[in-house]
């Protein structure tokens, strides 16, 4: 699987919709490289929708914890990331978002895209 055969970007806007059968680190990985991407194209925000991935189950605490730091390294504190994610992966308590947003990232998850494309769009710069 190849990241930029995935992923597209329109103005400052990046989009990542990877496809098929994953581990949770491969998973993990991908979207941190696709973080990495948008960021070397200077782009604003990323909407990331992991719905075509599959082989992944609700990951540990210890799981949501390592793709929180993973995630937050890779995507910095400038770039807004929405994640869009099977509802069974997403914990009730969104720790691992919280995780990662202590930790700097100005990140969301979501379980549709036009969701996390509202929340996006409230996170642009002004000007």
């Amino acid at each position: 699987m190849n990241t930029i055969e995935n992923f597209e970007f329109i103005g400052k806007r990046g989009f990542y919709r990877p496809e098929g059968k994953v581990t949770f680190e491969l998973g993990v990985e991908l979207i941190a490289e696709a973080m990495k991407h948008a960021r070397s194209l200077g782009l604003e925000s990323l909407l990331i929708n992991t719905c075509g991935l599959t082989g992944v189950a609700p990951p540990s605490i210890f799981g949501r914890h390592a793709l929180a730091v993973k995630w937050a390294e890779a995507a910095g504190s400038s770039l807004h990331v929405a994640l869009v994610a099977r509802e069974e992966l997403i914990d009730p308590e969104r720790i691992g978002l919280i995780m990662a947003q202590n930790r700097g990232v100005s990140g969301n998850v979501f379980t549709n895209e036009a969701l996390a494309l509202a929340w996006l769009d409230r996170q642009r710069s002004p000007g």
